[in-house]
Order: structure tokens, then C-alpha cells, then sequence
């Protein structure tokens, strides 16, 4: 039986995804930010305030922004120094896994609200009679053109009977 190969090292293929996305969607702090924990696979927090050189809150305020979309992950840790006294430390990186889900969903999402957008517009009624205020559809306005006049017309029908009166349709 063939074991599955364990990656130990991220491909480049992910890391450039991650930039993309990051630098096509956020600040410039966002990317500075992801750029560090592309490079450095786990950092504490401190250690990315010095890289950075931000502020504690300027950095929390993009790190969270990450966090919340699912591109960082955070751990925190207790840590015991020498002396006996304990603290915490936020320990930042990138889940791939999770990333990659989250730029698929959130492509998704906009491949279907493009659709509906397009849906819509289509539907929608974009030819309107001057005279009769008539609306028709794009595939509507197919039926009402004259190729020997070049102009759209409508037909008004009375009581069942189709009257000679035609009307041009002027578009919305």
C-alpha cells in the first residue's frame, strides 16, 4: 500500500494565491502583514510588531480583519519565564486548507451574484412605447422590429380586433 506523501513545506502555488488575494482585497497593511506569516510559518505577536514596526493596536485591528475573513489563524499560548511568572502570547499563521475554502467560496459567491445581475438585467423589461407605454423585454423587442422600415413597432389590439394602429417603440 502506497503511503500519502505528508507536505511539509507550503507550495509556492498557495503562498502566491495568498498574496494575490490579500493584496486585491485589502490595504497595504493587510499584505505587509500576510506577507510576514507567508514567510515565517508561525510568529508571535511581538516579533510581527517589530518586523512591522506598527502599532500594538494598528496591528490587532489587521490581524482581526484577517482572522474574521479565515485567512490568519490565532493560538494563544502560556508561557513560563524564568522567574516563574506566566504570560500569554498570540501565536499567528495561515491554515492553507482553510484558505483555499474560503477564496473558493468567496469566488463562488461573486460568480452568483454576477449571474443573478445578468439574469436580472436580462429580464427586465428595456423597451417602453411612447404612445402606448407598452414595456417589452430584449427578447420581446425581437418580434416588434420592421426590417423594410428599420424601427420597432407595437400592434394595440381593442375588443379582440387588431387594429391597423401601430406605434414606435423607443428604448428606456
Amino acid at each position: 500500500m502506497i503511503e500519502p506523501e505528508i507536505l511539509t513545506e507550503v507550495p509556492a502555488s498557495l503562498k502566491r494565491l495568498a498574496k494575490q488575494v490579500v493584496r486585491g482585497f485589502y490595504g497595504v497593511e493587510h499584505s505587509l502583514a500576510l506577507d510576514v506569516l507567508i514567510r515565517n510559518p508561525c510568529v508571535r505577536e511581538e516579533d510581527m510588531l517589530e518586523l512591522l514596526k506598527f502599532d500594538r493596536k494598528q496591528l490587532r485591528s489587521v490581524l482581526n480583519t484577517l482572522k474574521a475573513d479565515k485567512f490568519v489563524k490565532c493560538r494563544m499560548r502560556v508561557e513560563t519565564a524564568p522567574d516563574g511568572k506566566t504570560t500569554r502570547h498570540n501565536y499567528y499563521f495561515i491554515n492553507y486548507r482553510v484558505l483555499v475554502n474560503v477564496v473558493k467560496y468567496k469566488l463562488d459567491h461573486m460568480r452568483r451574484r454576477i449571474e443573478t445581475d445578468e439574469r436580472d438585467s436580462t429580464n427586465r423589461a428595456s423597451f417602453r412605447c411612447p404612445f402606448c407605454s407598452s414595456t417589452f423585454t430584449d427578447l420581446e423587442a425581437n418580434q416588434l422590429f420592421d426590417p423594410m422600415s428599420g424601427k420597432y413597432f407595437t400592434q394595440t389590439i381593442v375588443l379582440g380586433t387588431t387594429l391597423a394602429l401601430f406605434s414606435v417603440v423607443w428604448q428606456i
